[in-house]
């Protein structure tokens, strides 16, 4: 009888070194893995070799899943990677280590990555019929010590992208899209919108994150078409006064002192226009900020963005270098402001010392 019994699962393979460890590439049908796959997810942190399953991060994949499924989208499988501790055969084409590999019907794979995605994949097999495969990585016999110490080099060695890029590549993120459309149409706003950083690295010469000013636009744009979100976005331009700002200095200098250029106050100018929205049309909103803009000096309005001006709002200034804070309710405090200002149709009301 051979090693592994009568019974067993056989995959085409490739065969190769990482190390001095072996690995099996494969490709699985989903419903064939869901059968084997054990989960490394009971006992004690140091008795398993994978954190545990986050029912929430398991669902937003089957929800992916299911999404691009029911929407005919194209969708993407990261590659698993497990250990089998039973008898493993590889019968090898030639001198390629292309082959085929076979493991028993009862042998357990361990996953040490990707067992959030394994189990979404599960549950989308249990809902739908379609043939899905997945690709796998596997070892064989590995110590409990080896595979933990691989799940720490993966999660150690990986670093997540950013929010900001991962919004202006998602196609299936109809409001990023628009607004990365309509940002790549604008004059000024292309040139200083940073779509890979949340927030804009000090060497850069961009100005502002793709995600503060997306994130901003959710806040208003329900009811807004894209002439009204090109409107708004025109009069935050002249509020702030970009344009002239950027041609006399650098944006890690400027923002040292000024705060208008930070995510808070973008955000913060998002939550203005949802409650001015309340009582007025969005082209009512738009004048009023346009109003503002055209009736006070550049010197004024830089006066006015003195990170020091909103000390207690959204800033810290009990030190010697002033703290911006980001939090949502600071920025719904600088909203706040911001509103008051633009329906009296001036920056004085908003200083701190005239309010006390």
């Amino acid at each position: 009888m051979s090693s592994i019994g009568d019974y067993f699962f056989e995959f085409p393979a490739s065969r190769g070194l990482q190390g001095s460890t072996i690995v099996l590439m494969m490709t699985v049908p989903a419903r064939t893995l869901s059968r084997v796959l054990a989960s490394d997810n009971y006992g004690d942190t140091l008795d398993r070799s994978q954190r545990e399953i986050n029912p929430a991060r398991a669902k937003k994949f089957y929800e992916y899943l299911s999404n691009a499924y029911k929407n005919k989208e194209p969708f993407i499988i990261p590659l698993l990677v497990g250990n089998c501790n039973s008898e493993i055969e590889f019968q090898e084409f030639g001198n390629t280590n292309v082959g085929v590999v076979r493991f028993p019907m009862d042998a357990e794979i361990k996953l040490f990555d990707g067992q959030h995605r394994a189990a979404g994949i599960a549950e989308f097999c249990r809902e739908f019929g379609e043939p899905v495969y997945v690709p796998l990585m596997l070892t064989h016999k590995l110590s409990l010590k080896t595979r933990q110490q691989f799940f720490s080099d993966i999660n150690n060695n990986v670093s997540k992208p950013s929010a900001a890029i991962n919004m202006a590549y998602n196609g299936r993120d109809k409001n990023a899209q628009v607004m990365v459309d309509f940002i790549s149409a604008d004059l000024v706003l292309s040139e200083v919108t940073d779509f890979e950083h949340n927030v804009v690295p000090a060497k850069s010469n961009k100005w502002i994150s793709f995600k503060a000013i997306t994130d901003a636009t959710a806040k208003f744009s329900a009811e807004s078409s894209l002439e009204d979100i090109k409107g708004l976005w025109s009069s935050w331009l002249l509020l702030t006064g970009l344009d002239d700002i950027r041609r006399g200095t650098s944006q890690s200098e400027y923002k040292r002192e000024y705060i208008q250029f930070h995510a808070v106050m973008i955000n913060a100018f998002g939550y203005a226009v949802q409650k001015l929205r309340k009582g007025s049309s969005v082209r009512a909103v738009t004048l009023m900020i346009e109003d503002l803009a055209m009736n006070t000096s550049l010197a004024e309005r830089e006066d006015f963005f003195l990170i020091s001006s909103w000390d207690g709002v959204c800033a810290n200034c009990e030190k010697d270098r002033p703290t911006v804070i980001a939090s949502v309710s600071a920025q719904k405090a600088a909203a706040s402001r911001l509103v008051e200002c633009i329906e009296n149709k001036t920056l004085s009301l908003g200083s701190k010392s005239e309010k006390e």
